[in-house]
């Protein structure tokens, strides 16, 4: 099979070339149009309408909450799955949407629409809520290492430089404030064989002051950002 397939490439090299050049062509639009981010947000195609009900059971909840959602999202196209659930005091229904929903916010709209115009929810059930669940996972993991010296100076050196990555990652745009990073970068030391960082107090009890503090208080002054060395 192999030899005929060699056979058949080497006496038709003009139409071993178009093959060549069309995957060429194909690959690199394929690469200009593909979607690349360094955070991607993963938009999971479900819808949770939760309804709380205080003082409830959960067969209330049941009847007069999750029944009631149910039939009145039934009609409306792209839903692929229902599932609800009826627990003390809430009521929730999760809808899974079809892969061929393009616009999530306007289905999201349409079912918020109908649940609205529900006419008969209990007395004491509180307004409905709609949302779209979304889910956010880091996409890469970067890792440092450094020369085999098992040196208390040298794990230090490391511990120091992998500090000072994470605060350039989380210095990089947008603004501070807003920068998913912030929630996303986490530092892992070494799981075996690190070093933990720690910091020391002397506190004297010159000062009369200083003698009714307690360890909290201890504690929390010495957390003071614009403090270097505390006496």
């Amino acid at each position: 099979m192999i030899k005929n397939l060699i056979s058949w490439a080497v006496k038709n090299s003009p139409a071993m070339n178009v093959m060549l050049l069309a995957t060429l062509i194909v690959g690199s639009i394929s690469l200009m149009v593909m979607r690349r981010e360094v955070f991607p947000e993963f938009e999971l195609e479900i819808v949770l309408v939760s309804v709380p009900y205080p003082g409830a059971s959960a067969e209330e909840v049941e009847e007069g909450i999750c029944q009631k959602v149910e039939e009145a999202v039934a009609s409306i196209a792209g839903i692929r799955k229902q599932t609800s659930v009826a627990k003390q005091s809430a009521g929730f229904l999760v809808l899974e949407l079809e892969p061929s929903v393009r616009d999530v916010q306007k289905l999201l709209n349409e079912v918020r629409s109908e649940i609205d115009q529900i006419p008969s929810f209990p007395e004491l059930a509180e307004d409905p809520e709609v949302q779209q669940i979304t889910f956010r996972a880091p996409a890469i993991q970067v890792g440092i290492i450094g020369p085999p010296a098992n040196t208390l100076q040298s794990e230090i050196h490391l511990r120091e430089l992998a500090e000072e990555v994470r605060n350039e990652l989380l210095q990089q745009p947008p603004a501070a404030s807003e920068n998913p990073l912030i929630r996303m970068v986490n530092f892992f030391p070494r799981e075996s064989g690190g070093i933990t960082s720690a910091v020391r107090c002397r506190v004297g009890t010159s000062e009369p002051a200083v003698r009714n503090w307690s360890s909290a208080e201890i504690t929390s002054r010495s957390k003071a950002p614009e403090l270097n060395e505390f006496n």
